[in-house]
């Protein structure tokens, strides 16, 4: 990765010395039932306590490793793959130290031609994100529990964006195993539960999976094979239930995901009597709009705690149900029914664009950028609170933006992987490698 000077402040700016880091500040371990949510964050936002900064942070860069660790190139050969293994998916994007083993890769099939007519997948789809659990005894000890972790990348692909324009309303039928009976049923607890067509296609369509290391190749749905894993996970953990959480992430597309996802596991979670306290939270980013006012409340009903970062002049958490939402008051409750009618779930935090490193732009995009998002996110105290730097390197700002002024000397749009993915052979010659290298 580049490094660059450390970007200077505006002359006139003010950058107030952090009134968070206080060494009264409790220790992680002893209160991360609060910062996962069980009280839904009350008193912690506003002003933000550090502890909870810190992890909305934490989270937010592995949602952020999920675009960089991306091949979104149309003309590579591992095009909609992730660039590196799971064993290596950490240490080659410079999380060595973040404590966590990757278990298994999440793809997904949004061509619309396998849906509509009901072709095989001819692949295995494209790479969404990881699930990864916490194996290291001093990160373990250090939050205070063994977590385990969903992160899932936004919208990247010509495929996802029709997929996040598909928005109309539609029940969700996910069904659950029955720990009696050993069958899939229906869930009863769905009942008027309507989902967007979009998300909803996305994380049940169709992928090719292969089953171990030399096993057959089999049909799965995305749905399925997050559900299958997370049980498996935690039946390895089993004996550590009581200190044992489940946190989804993700900015955009993979926030609305890590909802949906989020109050799929949790629903599984609520049919196994020795599952059900487990702890499920969302730290979502830039999240649009993912449900009806039945699913909010089921969400809120089964526990799942969702906090969402919402920049103010970011025009995607405003969608959809542009018309018909959360703000329109006793109307929009009235027409819940109809396929148009959304509402936000879990708590929303507003961060401000108040930051002195960023120059005024027009460009509408890069209030949604995730990288943007956790800038303020750093700087951010309180809702009347100056910005107060934390120490996030700015440089990461312009990753994919361009929003810092010249005078930084950090240049516009800097991340790439190394020669865009081509190698030297023995001949000299620059070209794609090939899956097996």
């Amino acid at each position: 990765m580049a490094v660059f000077p450390l970007p200077q402040l505006e002359d006139n700016a003010v950058l107030l010395p952090s009134s968070q880091t206080s060494s009264t500040q409790p220790q992680l371990c002893d209160v991360w039932r609060d910062i996962q949510g069980a009280h839904n964050w009350n008193g912690l936002l506003d002003p933000m306590v550090p502890n909870l900064k810190a992890e909305a942070l934490r989270y937010g860069n592995l949602a952020q490793l999920c675009y960089d660790a991306f091949d979104g190139k149309s003309y590579s050969k591992t095009y909609g793959t992730c660039y590196h293994s799971k064993r290596d998916l950490f240490n080659k994007m410079g999380m060595s130290e973040s404590g966590y083993q990757v278990t298994k890769y999440v793809y997904a099939n949004t061509n619309l031609l396998n849906q509509v007519f009901g072709e095989k997948p001819k692949d295995q789809g494209v790479w969404l994100g990881f699930i990864a659990v916490c194996t290291d005894p001093n990160e373990i000890r250090r939050l205070g529990r063994r977590d385990i972790v969903i992160a899932w990348r936004g919208t990247q692909t010509a495929e996802e964006w029709i997929e996040d324009l598909r928005d109309i309303l539609v029940p969700t039928r996910l069904s659950y195993r029955c720990k009696r009976t050993g069958k899939n049923q229906e869930h009863h607890f769905a009942d008027g539960v309507l989902i967007e067509r979009g998300f909803l296609s996305c994380y049940t369509s169709t992928v090719r999976h292969r089953q171990g290391a030399a096993g057959a190749t089999v049909n799965i749905s995305t749905r399925d094979l997050v559900v299958s894993e997370i049980e498996r996970l935690i039946q390895v953990y089993e004996k550590e239930m009581d200190n044992l959480s489940i946190t989804f992430t993700g900015h955009s597309l993979g926030a609305a995901l890590a909802t949906l996802s989020a109050y799929d596991i949790k629903q599984m979670l609520c049919t196994k009597h020795n599952f059900h306290q487990i702890p499920v939270t969302v730290f979502a980013f830039a999240s649009p709009r993912v449900g009806n006012l039945a699913f909010a409340k089921r969400v809120e009903e089964i526990g799942v705690k969702v906090l969402r970062f919402v920049n103010k002049r970011d025009l995607v958490p405003k969608v959809p149900g542009v018309c018909m939402n959360e703000n329109v008051g006793c109307l929009s409750k009235l027409l819940d029914w109809l396929p148009w009618t959304y509402f936000h779930v879990g708590v929303e935090l507003p961060l401000h664009n108040n930051s002195p490193f960023i120059q005024h732009t027009h460009n509408l995009a890069y209030f949604h950028n995730l990288e943007l998002y956790l800038h303020l996110l750093d700087g951010y105290v309180g809702s009347k609170q100056p910005f107060s730097w934390s120490g996030r390197d700015h440089a990461l700002v312009n990753k994919s933006c361009d929003l810092l002024p010249e005078k930084y000397e950090i240049p516009p749009k800097w991340w790439h992987e190394q020669n865009k993915g081509l190698v030297k052979g023995p001949d000299g010659k620059w070209t794609q490698p090939s899956e097996e290298e």
